[in-house]
């Protein structure tokens, strides 16, 4: 009897050895946990990058700790302006979106940090259900990469302090050749945490641009003209206020003027057009071989409360020619013309204001702008002679 009892216990305890042997073996084979890979490339000057670090990268790599690893590659360096070159050619990205911010996701593209913001979350999401993903695939970067891998850390018995996400920077580089690719020497000038991009990057951009001398002569002539444009048309309104008032003559019967007046119209448009298109898409605008429109699009005074500067010349352009077409009505005609004077001033005003700020602030000059105030300008002085004449 003693003896049957004790097999019981042997096998209650042999049972309960193997389940507890089983679950300790399969707590300590925890599966390992996919990781998406991405390359971030960025500019210090950029401040849509700026942008793209802060609100959304450096977000979500805190979110996703080490299921998120982003190399950042900053093209104002060589080793980062080749990376760039190749990543370029090798996804076949078109010329009007070889701009930065460009994140690459496995064999993705996504350009701006609108394109950024919008997607990349969902493919974050995507990425992790599918297993993970690797780092992509255009020339050079296996080798960054490599260089890149940190040493692994001696595992800690106390409470390890908290995991930064797994990022990188490109930063300095040296080649011993300028011809073959650029080649990563010391590894410790070289990982970085994607926090610190942003920091190294503004103390970069305060740098001011090399100055163009030929488009700042420019820029400077402009404004000058500008300011003479307003002296003139405020002089002449002042000095004639009291008929101005009464003006009910239209200004577009002239034929010449009336000509004149909506080439004005086309060339504003245009360029307004042009410039929205770059700052809402954030693409590389073409600036020619006079300034530095890039640099200027890039700045925080391309915008006023989050709307585009250039979307405001596009609205100045549009009411100006809808005025235009209005003097034909006589029962708008006195205030219609009114409008247009009171319009074109402030227009002027706003880019004398503008040049200003691409010349004492920015430091860099974008024809562009400086086109479209010379067109407001222009139509400023259009409308205050024509009327001025009207009176006499």
């Amino acid at each position: 009897m003693f003896s049957s009892k004790l097999r019981y216990i042997w096998l209650v305890v042999i049972i309960a050895s193997c389940f507890a042997l089983s679950s300790s073996a399969f707590a300590q084979e925890e599966p390992e946990q996919p990781v998406v890979h991405a390359v971030l490339f960025y500019s210090p000057t950029c401040p849509h990058c700026h942008e793209a670090i802060n609100n959304v990268m450096i977000p979500l790599m805190e979110e996703y700790g080490e299921q998120l690893a982003v190399i950042g590659i900053d093209t104002s360096t060589e080793a980062g302006s080749y990376l760039f070159g190749e990543a370029i050619v090798y996804y076949e990205t078109p010329e009007n979106r070889r701009g930065v911010p460009t994140l690459i996701v496995g064999d993705t593209v996504l350009v701006s940090s609108m394109e950024i913001e919008n997607a990349f979350r969902g493919m974050i999401d995507a990425g992790l259900a599918a297993g993970g993903n690797s780092w992509p695939e255009f020339p050079g970067l296996a080798e960054i990469v490599v260089e890149l891998t940190p040493t692994p850390e001696p595992v800690q018995t106390e409470t390890p302090p908290t995991q930064e996400p797994a990022v990188a920077l490109v930063e300095e580089v040296e080649t011993a050749v300028p011809s073959p690719p650029p080649v990563v020497e010391n590894e410790d000038t070289v990982i970085q945490s994607l926090e610190t991009i942003d920091t190294a990057a503004m103390a970069t951009a305060e740098a001011a641009p090399t100055p163009d001398p030929v488009g700042f002569a420019l820029g400077w002539l402009v404004l000058l003209g500008l300011v003479v444009i307003l002296i003139i048309c405020v002089w002449q309104l002042g000095s004639n206020w009291a008929t101005v008032t009464q003006a009910n003559a239209p200004l577009n019967e002239n034929k010449g003027r009336n000509i004149v007046m909506w080439l004005l119209i086309v060339i504003g448009l245009s360029v307004s057009s042009y410039l929205a298109y770059v700052e809402m898409t954030q693409v590389t605008a073409v600036c020619g071989p006079i300034g530095e429109c890039n640099i200027v699009q890039a700045s925080p005074y391309a915008q006023i409360l989050g709307v585009p500067v250039a979307i405001f010349g596009l609205f100045f352009y549009l009411t100006v020619a809808g005025l235009w077409l209005l003097q034909r009505s006589e029962k708008m005609r006195h205030l219609t013309v009114l409008a247009l004077v009171v319009l074109t001033i402030l227009g002027t005003l706003f880019s004398i204001y503008l040049t200003m700020v691409e010349l004492l602030v920015i430091g860099a000059i974008c024809m562009w702008c400086l086109t479209s105030a010379v067109v407001t300008g222009l139509m400023c002085l259009l409308v205050t002679m024509g009327v001025v004449k009207r009176l006499h």
